[in-house]
């Protein structure tokens, strides 16, 4: 995915790179067109006049918040500091305070190398044990797709495993140091979830299990999470669980450099997609503001990018075996609205949005379906879209796991 310079925005902007959104802040403008793991010369020289023309007039404030919220910020510092596009062709400063962008980025390239010692050490007592189980999201896009360890955020070690293995997976992690619970409220140690929210998890929430936690000690990285799943499926879904077959096709890869496995390349696109349409879904994600991220879409682009050659069949046919079409139609279209280009004409062709409403649904996971009165254009840079939202999670325990 790179970008490119784009026409004038229907709101009157001139863009520095191509989306199907109409009516963006120029700020909001300025963060797609710099959220892309690659930006060719006539992006960057795109980017690099539209702060020419705007920089002055930016709301710098807003770009860093949104930049943060939208799980982009490292991704962003980088592009802004190794391109230099924080500077004008003349040699002028247009973006204020650019060492913040510089720091964030380092700043997560270390912390994304402590977590690779640490889930390294994960990844050698699993496969002692003898363990089957294939690494989901963070560390495999960080280091076989994003190819750049500073470039992408990372919260956690999320591990798709057989039920009949989560006790020995749950016995390895305390002999690693981690323990079943969340860290305390003064960062100090982990405390264990209360009866009512294990009862609650394992009666409703039979796709993910309560995550182990290990303190960090270090001022940018305060602990470590270990979360085993069964399914890439929410129970409300109806689908049927797949996690044996998903990892009888999991693939080997190396990771921190230990040997590991990870999903098979198109089980990894199925699960970008229903991650997407799932988090912009449940009422957890969208009191906690992850409903809607541009790291989702991208990690999604950039999936898509690095896909096998004819993956199409192979994709189609266990989209259909699941039955998720609907979240496939839901996560491509966003996907594409966003960055245009980023989802092949033949796979958008497959798989189109039916149901206009689907877009615009929520708590659909939770059991009662209610619909946004608020454009998507809108509500994706609104931090405060969860305060019109319609009736309340009742998930208890950790709040960022599902």
């Amino acid at each position: 995915m790179t970008g490119s310079i784009a026409p004038p925005g229907q709101d009157g902007t001139d863009a520095p790179a191509p989306t199907r959104l109409s009516g963006l802040r120029p700020e909001a403008h300025l963060l797609i067109a710099l959220a892309r793991p690659r930006i060719d010369r006539t992006g960057q020289g795109a980017i690099r006049g539209f702060l020419a023309r705007h920089a002055a007039t930016l709301d710098w404030g807003f770009f860093l918040d949104q930049a943060a919220r939208h799980m982009v910020l490292p991704l962003v510092g980088r592009n802004l500091v190794r391109l230099r596009l924080t500077h004008g062709d003349d040699g002028r400063s247009l973006v204020p305070y650019h060492w913040i962008y510089a720091a964030v980025y380092e700043g997560n390239r270390r912390r994304n190398t402590a977590f690779a010692a640490e889930f390294a050490k994960v990844f050698r007592a699993l496969a002692e044990a003898g363990i089957d189980y294939a690494v989901r999201k963070g560390p495999v896009l960080g280091e076989g797709v994003y190819l750049d360890r500073g470039a992408r955020r990372m919260s956690d070690l999320d591990v798709l495993l057989r039920r009949a293995d989560f006790g020995r997976f749950g016995e390895i992690a305390v002999e690693q140091g981690y323990a079943l619970g969340q860290q305390s409220a003064d960062g100090r140690r982990i405390e264990p979830f209360d009866r009512r929210t294990q009862l609650y998890w394992k009666v409703n929430i039979t796709n993910v299990a309560l995550p182990y936690i290990k303190l960090g000690h270090q001022d940018d990285l305060d602990q470590y999470i270990l979360s085993g799943c069964f399914s890439l499926f929410q129970p409300m879904s109806g689908i049927r669980d797949d996690g044996e077959e998903l990892l009888d096709r999991s693939v080997p890869t190396r990771l921190y450099g230990e040997p590991a496995h990870m999903l098979d390349p198109v089980d990894q696109l199925i699960d970008g997609c229903v991650q997407i349409h799932v988090e912009a879904n449940l009422l957890l994600h969208i009191e906690n503001g992850k409903d809607l991220a541009l790291r989702k879409f991208i990690d999604l682009a950039e999936l898509l990018r690095v896909a096998p050659e004819g993956f199409l069949p192979v994709f189609e046919k266990r989209v259909a075996g699941y039955g998720c079409e609907e979240s496939v139609a839901h996560a491509l279209h966003r996907t594409d609205e966003l960055y245009p280009g980023s989802v092949p004409t033949s796979l958008a062709s497959r798989y189109p949005v039916a149901r206009p409403e689907l877009l615009e649904e929520y708590g659909t996971f939770d059991g009662a379906v209610r619909r946004w009165e608020t454009p998507f254009a809108e509500r994706l840079f609104d931090p405060h879209r969860s305060h019109v939202v319609r009736g309340r999670s009742q998930v208890p325990g950790p709040r960022s796991t599902i």
